[in-house]
């Protein structure tokens, strides 16, 4: 009987001791969490006050889209979208700093689970150490150490209450390994967040430079002149109109000079003329980003590349025109099979001349900023029986 006692204190004891551990592992780090909260708060505001600016800027921008096009409207125009992208910059910076600090509230949390836990470990280790010791001296105690059934019956009680002692202690070790399961998994989805976060703060980086080197543009050509505005507006009209009417008139006289033959087979599938993995895409097709956007849809792929990068033909064809012009600057339209044609813009260099035949891969020119340009890069179109279509749908997966 005694011995039953004595089990029935130390356990009584290791679950009181158990929970005191618990509690003494949350209190030390609950001053860094509640930091950590408060901050989190705090960021959280902040990203809130810069989101409502950029709306105010979003509904600027539309309501400018609407009005005529002017030299002036457009450099309103440009100003409203500098302003929201350095916002957009400034809040994407605020959510990387929030995310920052969520994930130190993790890890904070993950350390006082794992503390817990070790806890919990040592907690059951003794209640098993305890039961242990006294296994071989228990059953022989509960059979001819009691002088009256209620003596036994209150053993039988006291083997109980180790049962659902250690049941419980079970339970509680269970119950932290998964909170420290989901913490883990938080912590990795923060981390994919940040990725993305920081992709997103590239992204918006470049769109900056390429809205203030616009209004450079339109400034230093213009000279903020509104007839030498409206001049160049009509200039890339007509050079529209036109790359629009000599692609229908050469694209059948060329497709009968193709040789059928190549190397993928299919001459529909185009190859990247600059490798796309080197600095991305700037700008995609019909882009709601392109910083022209209100004086023509963006037409195809702007892909960055320092100046004097080969550019390489995306499929074989002939070269139906190389030309100079003041959207396209230094350019090669090159006629495929299938009712297809590729353009290649802003070059600085072109090292082909028209009626020739290149293969797929073959070098053309190198990558420039002439023409409209903001910076070196490659505009890149494909046409499909001279209209201007989304080159991701012809050009091979990277």
């Amino acid at each position: 009987m005694t011995q039953r006692i004595i089990l029935s204190l130390t356990l009584s004891f290791l679950v009181i001791l158990g929970g005191g551990f618990a509690v003494l592992a949350q209190e030390a780090s609950s001053d860094a969490i509640n930091l950590l909260n408060d901050e989190i708060e705090l960021k959280q505001q902040s990203i809130d006050q810069l989101n409502r600016q950029i709306e105010t800027y979003r509904a600027k921008i539309q309501e400018k889209q609407s009005e005529e096009v002017s030299l002036y409207g457009e450099l309103d125009l440009l100003e409203n979208r500098i302003a929201k992208t350095e916002l957009d910059i400034a809040a994407t910076e605020a959510e990387i700093d929030l995310v920052n600090a969520e994930i130190a509230l993790i890890e904070h949390e993950i350390h006082a689970i794992e503390e817990e836990m070790v806890q919990n470990r040592e907690f059951v280790a003794e209640i098993l150490l305890e039961i242990e010791v006294q296994d071989n001296t228990l059953p022989i105690q509960l059979l001819f150490g009691t002088d009256s059934f209620s003596e036994f019956f209150s053993n039988l009680e006291q083997l109980e209450a180790v049962s659902t002692d250690l049941k419980d202690a079970v339970e509680a070790a269970r119950s932290t390994k998964d909170r420290l399961t989901e913490k883990h998994k938080s912590t990795e989805g923060k981390k994919e967040q940040l990725v993305l976060l920081t992709e997103s703060l590239e992204l918006e980086s470049r769109q900056l430079e390429d809205n203030v080197g616009a209004k450079s543009y339109l400034l230093s050509v213009t000279q903020q002149s509104e007839a030498q505005f409206q001049e160049l507006l009509t200039d890339l009209r007509q050079e529209q109109a036109y790359v629009n009417q000599q692609i229908s008139l050469l694209q059948k006289e060329i497709e009968g000079k193709l040789d059928a033959s190549d190397s993928l087979g299919d001459s529909s599938i185009l190859s990247w003329p600059v490798n796309p993995t080197t600095r991305g895409i700037s700008a995609y097709y019909h882009d709601t980003s392109y910083p022209f956007r209100h004086l023509f849809e963006h037409s195809g792929l702007d892909l960055p590349a320092p100046t004097g990068t080969p550019v390489t033909s995306a499929g074989p064809g002939y070269v139906a025109w190389t030309k100079q012009g003041t959207q396209y600057g230094n350019y090669i339209m090159i006629i495929h099979s299938n009712g297809l044609a590729t353009l290649y813009a802003h070059l600085s260099r072109i090292d082909v001349s028209a009626d020739q035949f290149v293969s797929r891969g073959d070098q053309i020119g190198a990558v420039g900023s002439t023409g409209l340009s903001t910076g070196p890069h490659l505009h890149f179109e494909v046409r499909k029986n001279g209209i201007p279509t989304n080159p991701l749908d012809y050009l091979i997966s990277y």
